[in-house]
Protein backbone atom coordinates (compact mmCIF):
# COMPACT_ATOMS: atom_id res chain seq x y z
CA UNK A 1 0.00 0.00 0.00
CA UNK A 2 1.28 2.84 -0.56
CA UNK A 3 3.21 4.23 2.22
CA UNK A 4 1.92 7.23 3.57
CA UNK A 5 4.74 9.11 5.08
CA UNK A 6 3.14 11.22 8.08
CA UNK A 7 5.70 14.09 7.58
CA UNK A 8 4.73 15.85 10.56
CA UNK A 9 4.73 18.82 9.02
CA UNK A 10 6.53 19.97 12.27
CA UNK A 11 10.07 20.96 12.54
CA UNK A 12 10.70 18.73 15.56
CA UNK A 13 13.71 18.16 14.15
CA UNK A 14 11.36 18.87 11.55
CA UNK A 15 8.92 16.43 9.86
CA UNK A 16 8.20 17.09 11.38
CA UNK A 17 9.78 17.83 8.80
CA UNK A 18 10.10 14.21 8.68
CA UNK A 19 10.23 14.87 6.13
CA UNK A 20 12.71 15.12 4.39
CA UNK A 21 13.75 11.51 4.84
CA UNK A 22 11.85 9.64 3.11
CA UNK A 23 12.32 5.62 2.25
CA UNK A 24 12.39 6.66 -1.61
CA UNK A 25 15.34 4.32 -3.17
CA UNK A 26 15.87 4.07 -6.93
CA UNK A 27 16.30 1.24 -9.31
CA UNK A 28 17.61 0.47 -12.63
CA UNK A 29 15.04 0.01 -15.13
CA UNK A 30 17.49 -0.09 -18.24
CA UNK A 31 20.43 1.82 -19.81
CA UNK A 32 20.48 4.83 -21.99
CA UNK A 33 23.23 6.05 -25.13
CA UNK A 34 21.33 9.38 -24.31
CA UNK A 35 23.85 11.75 -22.78
CA UNK A 36 26.01 14.43 -23.55
CA UNK A 37 29.35 12.31 -24.89
CA UNK A 38 27.33 10.00 -26.23
CA UNK A 39 25.85 13.23 -29.05
CA UNK A 40 29.31 14.39 -29.46
CA UNK A 41 30.90 10.98 -30.88
CA UNK A 42 30.61 7.48 -30.81
CA UNK A 43 34.10 7.08 -29.74
CA UNK A 44 33.73 8.21 -26.00
CA UNK A 45 30.37 7.30 -25.54
CA UNK A 46 29.38 5.23 -22.56
CA UNK A 47 25.78 3.56 -21.65
CA UNK A 48 24.29 5.20 -18.37
CA UNK A 49 21.71 3.47 -16.17
CA UNK A 50 17.79 4.86 -16.20
CA UNK A 51 16.61 4.74 -12.75
CA UNK A 52 12.86 4.74 -11.37
CA UNK A 53 11.97 6.14 -8.37
CA UNK A 54 10.54 3.42 -5.75
CA UNK A 55 8.84 5.45 -3.62
CA UNK A 56 6.04 2.73 -2.63
CA UNK A 57 6.71 -0.38 -0.62
CA UNK A 58 8.76 -2.88 -1.82
CA UNK A 59 6.67 -6.52 -0.95
CA UNK A 60 2.79 -5.26 -1.20
CA UNK A 61 0.19 -3.63 -3.47
CA UNK A 62 -3.64 -2.69 -3.13
CA UNK A 63 -6.41 -4.21 -5.17
CA UNK A 64 -9.43 -2.14 -5.07
CA UNK A 65 -12.66 -2.76 -6.62
CA UNK A 66 -17.04 -2.12 -6.20
CA UNK A 67 -18.22 -3.41 -3.23
CA UNK A 68 -21.07 -4.29 -5.06
CA UNK A 69 -19.11 -6.94 -7.71
CA UNK A 70 -18.60 -10.59 -6.58
CA UNK A 71 -15.47 -11.39 -4.52
CA UNK A 72 -14.29 -13.94 -6.85
CA UNK A 73 -13.11 -11.21 -9.47
CA UNK A 74 -10.90 -9.96 -7.12
CA UNK A 75 -10.10 -13.63 -6.28
CA UNK A 76 -9.68 -14.09 -10.05
CA UNK A 77 -6.80 -11.46 -10.25
CA UNK A 78 -4.95 -12.84 -6.79
CA UNK A 79 -4.52 -16.04 -8.26
CA UNK A 80 -3.76 -14.66 -11.87
CA UNK A 81 -0.95 -12.38 -10.43
CA UNK A 82 0.13 -15.13 -8.18
CA UNK A 83 -0.26 -12.52 -5.02
CA UNK A 84 -1.53 -13.19 -1.56
CA UNK A 85 -4.45 -11.22 0.00
CA UNK A 86 -2.92 -10.09 3.15
CA UNK A 87 -6.43 -7.98 4.65
CA UNK A 88 -9.66 -7.02 3.29
CA UNK A 89 -11.51 -3.53 4.45
CA UNK A 90 -14.47 -2.19 2.97
CA UNK A 91 -14.37 1.79 2.64
CA UNK A 92 -18.45 2.36 2.75
CA UNK A 93 -17.74 6.14 1.70
CA UNK A 94 -16.68 5.61 -1.54
CA UNK A 95 -18.23 2.12 -2.14
CA UNK A 96 -15.13 0.23 -2.60
CA UNK A 97 -13.56 -3.03 -1.11
CA UNK A 98 -9.61 -2.80 -0.43
CA UNK A 99 -7.53 -5.84 -0.63
CA UNK A 100 -3.95 -5.42 0.55
CA UNK A 101 -1.61 -8.06 -1.31
CA UNK A 102 1.54 -9.41 -1.02
CA UNK A 103 3.43 -9.61 -4.24
CA UNK A 104 5.44 -12.86 -3.57
CA UNK A 105 8.79 -11.13 -4.58
CA UNK A 106 7.29 -9.49 -7.69
CA UNK A 107 7.67 -5.54 -8.25
CA UNK A 108 4.69 -4.13 -7.44
CA UNK A 109 5.18 -0.96 -10.11
CA UNK A 110 5.20 -3.56 -13.15
CA UNK A 111 2.42 -5.64 -11.52
CA UNK A 112 0.05 -2.24 -11.46
CA UNK A 113 1.00 -1.82 -14.91
CA UNK A 114 -0.19 -5.63 -15.96
CA UNK A 115 -3.59 -5.13 -14.16
CA UNK A 116 -4.34 -1.48 -14.86
CA UNK A 117 -4.00 -2.88 -18.56
CA UNK A 118 -5.62 -6.31 -18.35
CA UNK A 119 -8.17 -6.28 -15.71
CA UNK A 120 -11.62 -4.41 -16.38
CA UNK A 121 -13.50 -5.12 -12.71
CA UNK A 122 -10.28 -4.81 -10.69
CA UNK A 123 -8.10 -1.47 -10.45
CA UNK A 124 -4.66 -1.86 -8.52
CA UNK A 125 -1.84 0.50 -7.12
CA UNK A 126 1.39 0.75 -5.37
CA UNK A 127 1.49 0.95 -1.52
CA UNK A 128 2.95 4.38 -1.47
CA UNK A 129 4.40 6.18 1.38
CA UNK A 130 3.57 8.95 3.10
CA UNK A 131 5.37 11.23 5.73
CA UNK A 132 5.13 13.46 8.69
CA UNK A 133 6.10 17.21 8.59
CA UNK A 134 7.36 18.21 11.90
CA UNK A 135 10.98 18.51 13.02
CA UNK A 136 11.97 19.34 16.67
CA UNK A 137 14.36 20.91 19.02
CA UNK A 138 15.59 23.08 15.90
CA UNK A 139 14.38 26.84 17.67
CA UNK A 140 14.06 28.00 21.07
CA UNK A 141 11.66 30.76 20.77
CA UNK A 142 8.13 30.45 21.40
CA UNK A 143 5.80 33.14 20.39
CA UNK A 144 2.16 33.91 21.61
CA UNK A 145 -1.23 32.65 20.20
CA UNK A 146 -1.93 36.49 20.03
CA UNK A 147 -0.33 36.18 16.39
CA UNK A 148 -3.15 34.97 14.96
CA UNK A 149 -6.06 36.57 17.72
CA UNK A 150 -6.36 32.72 19.04
CA UNK A 151 -6.11 34.37 22.98
CA UNK A 152 -9.05 37.28 21.83
CA UNK A 153 -12.11 34.40 20.37
CA UNK A 154 -10.85 31.29 23.20
CA UNK A 155 -12.49 34.17 25.37
CA UNK A 156 -15.62 33.31 24.01
CA UNK A 157 -14.90 29.55 23.44
CA UNK A 158 -13.09 26.82 23.67
CA UNK A 159 -14.30 24.46 20.49
CA UNK A 160 -17.33 23.38 22.88
CA UNK A 161 -19.06 20.88 20.50
CA UNK A 162 -17.06 20.43 17.28
CA UNK A 163 -14.99 16.97 16.79
CA UNK A 164 -11.91 16.86 15.34
CA UNK A 165 -10.31 13.91 14.13
CA UNK A 166 -6.33 13.67 13.49
CA UNK A 167 -4.42 10.77 11.57
CA UNK A 168 -1.05 11.03 12.55
CA UNK A 169 1.40 8.96 15.08
CA UNK A 170 -0.07 7.52 18.69
CA UNK A 171 -0.13 10.32 20.96
CA UNK A 172 0.71 10.12 24.86
CA UNK A 173 -2.59 9.40 25.97
CA UNK A 174 -1.51 9.91 29.66
CA UNK A 175 -0.29 13.36 29.12
CA UNK A 176 -1.76 15.90 32.20
CA UNK A 177 -2.45 18.18 29.40
CA UNK A 178 -4.82 16.26 27.96
CA UNK A 179 -8.68 16.05 29.38
CA UNK A 180 -11.03 13.82 28.98
CA UNK A 181 -11.92 15.29 25.83
CA UNK A 182 -9.13 13.76 24.13
CA UNK A 183 -9.44 10.03 22.81
CA UNK A 184 -7.06 7.81 21.16
CA UNK A 185 -8.08 5.21 18.49
CA UNK A 186 -5.25 3.05 18.00
CA UNK A 187 -4.75 1.37 14.32
CA UNK A 188 -0.89 -0.16 15.12
CA UNK A 189 0.26 -0.16 18.73
CA UNK A 190 1.51 3.02 21.01
CA UNK A 191 5.41 1.76 21.02
CA UNK A 192 7.54 4.62 22.82
CA UNK A 193 7.82 7.64 23.32
CA UNK A 194 9.66 8.06 19.69
CA UNK A 195 6.81 6.50 17.92
CA UNK A 196 4.08 9.24 19.82
CA UNK A 197 6.13 12.05 19.33
CA UNK A 198 4.88 13.56 16.30
CA UNK A 199 1.37 13.06 17.21
CA UNK A 200 1.65 13.83 20.16
CA UNK A 201 2.77 17.44 19.20
CA UNK A 202 0.50 18.09 16.98
CA UNK A 203 -2.46 17.04 19.12
CA UNK A 204 -1.21 19.23 21.64
CA UNK A 205 -1.61 22.23 19.46
CA UNK A 206 -5.16 21.05 18.34
CA UNK A 207 -6.63 20.51 22.05
CA UNK A 208 -4.34 20.14 25.12
CA UNK A 209 -5.61 21.95 28.12
CA UNK A 210 -2.35 24.04 28.53
CA UNK A 211 -3.52 27.51 27.78
CA UNK A 212 -0.17 28.36 25.99
CA UNK A 213 -0.22 25.67 23.63
CA UNK A 214 -3.81 24.46 23.39
CA UNK A 215 -6.03 26.04 20.77
CA UNK A 216 -9.35 24.55 20.90
CA UNK A 217 -9.12 22.88 24.50
CA UNK A 218 -12.72 21.95 24.82
CA UNK A 219 -13.20 20.87 21.39
CA UNK A 220 -13.27 16.56 20.98
CA UNK A 221 -10.16 15.26 19.73
CA UNK A 222 -10.36 11.91 18.06
CA UNK A 223 -6.10 10.81 17.28
CA UNK A 224 -6.13 8.00 15.08
CA UNK A 225 -2.97 6.42 15.10
CA UNK A 226 -1.61 5.39 11.50
CA UNK A 227 1.95 6.49 11.54
CA UNK A 228 4.64 5.28 13.14
CA UNK A 229 8.73 5.53 13.83
CA UNK A 230 11.27 4.19 11.79
CA UNK A 231 13.39 2.46 14.37
CA UNK A 232 16.62 3.03 12.58
CA UNK A 233 15.71 6.94 12.01
CA UNK A 234 13.98 8.13 15.15
CA UNK A 235 13.22 11.28 13.12
CA UNK A 236 11.47 9.29 10.25
CA UNK A 237 7.33 8.72 10.66
CA UNK A 238 5.84 7.04 7.97
CA UNK A 239 2.18 4.88 6.94
CA UNK A 240 1.11 3.71 3.56
CA UNK A 241 -1.50 4.09 1.89
CA UNK A 242 -3.80 1.09 2.95
CA UNK A 243 -3.12 2.69 6.23
CA UNK A 244 -4.10 5.78 5.71
CA UNK A 245 -6.96 5.10 3.53
CA UNK A 246 -8.56 2.67 6.71
CA UNK A 247 -7.49 5.51 8.89
CA UNK A 248 -9.92 7.77 6.47
CA UNK A 249 -12.96 5.77 6.64
CA UNK A 250 -12.74 5.13 10.36
CA UNK A 251 -12.77 9.18 10.83
CA UNK A 252 -15.67 9.50 8.99
CA UNK A 253 -17.59 6.52 10.74
CA UNK A 254 -16.76 8.43 14.03
CA UNK A 255 -18.65 11.43 12.58
CA UNK A 256 -15.56 13.97 12.87
CA UNK A 257 -16.43 17.55 11.66
CA UNK A 258 -12.81 18.94 10.87
CA UNK A 259 -9.80 16.37 9.98
CA UNK A 260 -6.35 17.12 10.61
CA UNK A 261 -3.93 15.82 8.20
CA UNK A 262 -0.23 16.38 9.03
CA UNK A 263 1.59 14.52 6.82
CA UNK A 264 2.67 14.55 3.32
CA UNK A 265 2.96 12.44 -0.06
CA UNK A 266 2.46 11.72 -3.48
CA UNK A 267 -1.45 11.24 -5.22
CA UNK A 268 -2.76 8.32 -4.28
CA UNK A 269 -6.19 6.70 -5.86
CA UNK A 270 -7.00 5.59 -3.08
CA UNK A 271 -6.68 8.24 -0.34
CA UNK A 272 -7.46 10.89 -2.72
CA UNK A 273 -10.58 9.56 -3.38
CA UNK A 274 -11.56 8.90 0.41
CA UNK A 275 -10.26 13.13 1.27
CA UNK A 276 -12.74 13.63 -1.57
CA UNK A 277 -15.47 11.86 -0.23
CA UNK A 278 -14.94 13.50 3.16
CA UNK A 279 -15.17 17.00 1.65
CA UNK A 280 -18.42 15.88 0.23
CA UNK A 281 -19.98 14.59 3.21
CA UNK A 282 -19.00 18.53 4.82
CA UNK A 283 -15.95 17.20 6.43
CA UNK A 284 -13.31 20.19 6.71
CA UNK A 285 -9.90 18.95 6.02
CA UNK A 286 -7.06 20.70 7.13
CA UNK A 287 -3.58 19.23 5.58
CA UNK A 288 0.18 20.22 5.59
CA UNK A 289 1.88 22.16 2.89
CA UNK A 290 5.06 20.31 3.51
CA UNK A 291 8.61 20.07 4.56
CA UNK A 292 10.30 19.56 1.33
CA UNK A 293 11.76 22.84 0.57
CA UNK A 294 10.98 25.49 -2.23
CA UNK A 295 11.37 22.95 -4.81
CA UNK A 296 9.39 20.32 -4.12
CA UNK A 297 6.39 18.70 -5.81
CA UNK A 298 3.13 19.37 -4.65
CA UNK A 299 2.18 17.46 -1.44
CA UNK A 300 -0.77 15.81 -0.94
CA UNK A 301 -3.56 15.15 0.60
CA UNK A 302 -2.89 19.32 0.75
CA UNK A 303 -2.80 19.48 -3.13
CA UNK A 304 -6.63 18.19 -3.26
CA UNK A 305 -8.67 20.78 -4.66
CA UNK A 306 -11.15 21.64 -1.40
CA UNK A 307 -8.45 20.98 1.47
CA UNK A 308 -7.16 23.61 3.41
CA UNK A 309 -3.27 23.53 2.53
CA UNK A 310 -0.94 25.17 5.33
CA UNK A 311 2.47 26.21 5.26
CA UNK A 312 4.68 27.42 8.40
CA UNK A 313 5.68 31.28 9.54
CA UNK A 314 7.73 32.27 12.72
CA UNK A 315 7.37 35.04 15.08
CA UNK A 316 8.47 38.03 12.26
CA UNK A 317 5.67 36.27 9.88
CA UNK A 318 8.25 34.95 7.29
CA UNK A 319 8.10 31.43 5.51
CA UNK A 320 9.63 28.41 6.96
CA UNK A 321 12.37 28.22 4.93
CA UNK A 322 11.85 24.53 4.51
CA UNK A 323 8.22 24.49 3.62
CA UNK A 324 6.93 23.72 -0.05
CA UNK A 325 5.96 26.21 -2.08
CA UNK A 326 2.99 26.01 -4.73
CA UNK A 327 -0.44 27.92 -5.95
CA UNK A 328 -2.06 24.71 -3.43
CA UNK A 329 -1.42 26.67 -0.46
CA UNK A 330 -4.29 28.28 1.18
CA UNK A 331 -3.15 29.37 4.63
CA UNK A 332 -0.19 30.48 6.45
CA UNK A 333 0.10 29.74 10.86
CA UNK A 334 2.81 29.82 13.77
CA UNK A 335 5.15 26.79 12.47
CA UNK A 336 8.48 27.94 13.45
CA UNK A 337 9.88 27.12 17.31
CA UNK A 338 6.39 26.64 18.52
CA UNK A 339 6.00 25.58 22.04
CA UNK A 340 3.90 22.35 22.39
CA UNK A 341 3.21 18.99 24.59
CA UNK A 342 5.66 15.79 24.32
CA UNK A 343 5.74 11.87 25.33
CA UNK A 344 5.77 11.34 28.99
CA UNK A 345 4.45 14.49 30.77
CA UNK A 346 7.01 16.50 28.96
CA UNK A 347 6.57 19.93 26.85
CA UNK A 348 9.04 21.26 23.88
CA UNK A 349 9.46 23.69 20.90
CA UNK A 350 9.74 22.09 17.58
CA UNK A 351 8.67 23.40 13.52
CA UNK A 352 7.17 22.29 10.95
CA UNK A 353 4.37 23.02 8.77
CA UNK A 354 2.49 19.79 10.86
CA UNK A 355 2.09 22.56 13.56
CA UNK A 356 1.50 25.36 11.45
CA UNK A 357 -1.49 22.54 10.16
CA UNK A 358 -2.70 21.73 13.32
CA UNK A 359 -2.98 25.68 14.46
CA UNK A 360 -5.55 26.29 11.86
CA UNK A 361 -7.61 22.94 12.58
CA UNK A 362 -7.72 24.64 16.73
CA UNK A 363 -9.15 27.96 14.30
CA UNK A 364 -12.09 26.08 12.53
CA UNK A 365 -13.43 24.55 15.86
CA UNK A 366 -13.38 27.65 17.69
CA UNK A 367 -15.16 29.32 15.01
CA UNK A 368 -17.65 26.42 14.21
CA UNK A 369 -18.18 26.17 17.93
CA UNK A 370 -19.61 29.55 17.28
CA UNK A 371 -20.96 29.70 14.41
CA UNK A 372 -22.14 25.53 13.19
CA UNK A 373 -22.37 26.53 9.83
CA UNK A 374 -19.09 28.68 9.65
CA UNK A 375 -17.82 28.60 6.05
CA UNK A 376 -13.98 28.11 5.75
CA UNK A 377 -13.92 29.69 3.19
CA UNK A 378 -13.83 33.16 5.44
CA UNK A 379 -10.31 32.32 5.68
CA UNK A 380 -8.91 33.35 2.85
CA UNK A 381 -11.04 36.20 2.74
CA UNK A 382 -10.14 37.11 6.61
CA UNK A 383 -6.28 36.39 6.14
CA UNK A 384 -3.55 39.04 6.68
CA UNK A 385 -2.08 39.05 3.32
CA UNK A 386 2.04 38.18 2.85
CA UNK A 387 4.54 38.33 0.74
CA UNK A 388 3.95 39.33 -2.45
CA UNK A 389 0.32 41.01 -2.38
CA UNK A 390 -2.94 38.85 -3.13
CA UNK A 391 -2.50 35.02 -3.05
CA UNK A 392 1.06 33.70 -3.74
CA UNK A 393 2.36 30.35 -4.00
CA UNK A 394 4.61 31.01 -0.67
CA UNK A 395 1.91 32.14 2.26
CA UNK A 396 -1.55 31.35 0.22
CA UNK A 397 -3.80 33.90 1.13
CA UNK A 398 -1.81 35.20 4.45
CA UNK A 399 -1.54 34.48 7.70
CA UNK A 400 -4.88 33.22 9.31
CA UNK A 401 -6.63 36.16 11.33
CA UNK A 402 -9.20 34.42 13.55
CA UNK A 403 -10.82 37.88 14.81
CA UNK A 404 -11.07 39.03 11.48
CA UNK A 405 -13.14 35.74 10.47
CA UNK A 406 -15.03 36.09 13.34
CA UNK A 407 -16.03 39.73 13.36
CA UNK A 408 -17.34 39.36 9.47
CA UNK A 409 -20.93 39.80 8.86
Amino acid sequence: MPVLRLLPLTLLAPILFLAACSPTEYKVIGKTNNSPACQLSSSICVTTPVFRRVDYAKDEMLLTYDSQQPAEKADAVLKKYKLRAKRSDNLDSISTTLITAATNGQDPYDLVKSIKSSEKDVDASTSNFYTTSAFNRTDAQAYPLGLTGVQTVRQRTGGNGVVIGMIDTPIDITHTAFGPNVQRLNMIPAGNDSNQLHGTEVAGIIASKNPRIGIAPDAKLIAISAFSTNASNPDERSSNSGLVARALQLAMDQGVQILNLSFAGGSDPVVDKLVQAALRKGIIVVASAGNSGPGAAPAYPAAIPGVIAVTAVDKRESIFSRANRGNYIALSAPGVGVLTTAPRGAFQVSTGTSLATAHVTGVIALLKSLNPNFNPEVLNTTATDLGNPGRDSDYGYGLINTVRALNLP
